[in-house]
């Protein structure tokens, strides 16, 4: 075949099936600021393997979309700062104040939020431009 023939299949296989040159069932990487993506970050390596993935909870641990929701006891930036830097060892939750820096605890929390509040999707988010 040549060329313009392979071409004009390839255009009109994109004309018939607008979905072929994009990624199916795909939704776009949440956007935040810097905060929120480093607090995804740190949640993501010392978070999610109990708290679940996405801030979505799991049998193992506490639901932090529900308990971090406005009302909730987690809710308060300083609450949720001392849980994860004091731990709850009655209930598995090890203290992380010697692993974490206040400036991490912070932006952990800031995405929290953002995904109780709703602001923040699941996902991987895209890197905030610096």
């Amino acid at each position: 075949m040549t060329r313009s023939i392979v071409l004009g299949l390839l255009a009109a296989v994109g004309l018939l099936w607008p979905a072929a040159g994009s990624a199916q069932g795909t939704t776009p990487a949440p956007k935040m600021d810097a905060r929120e993506y480093e607090g995804w970050r740190q949640y993501s390596a010392q978070c999610a393997r109990c708290h679940g993935q996405d801030v979505l909870g799991n049998p193992v641990a506490a639901d932090l979309l529900k308990s971090t929701a406005p009302g909730a006891p987690m809710a308060d930036h300083k609450a949720f700062t001392a849980v994860v830097k004091d731990g709850r060892p009655s209930k598995g939750m090890p203290a992380l104040g010697a692993v974490l820096t206040d400036p991490q605890v912070d932006a952990i929390y800031a995405y929290v939020k953002g995904r109780a509040e709703g602001r923040i999707a699941a996902g991987r988010p895209e890197r905030p431009k610096q």
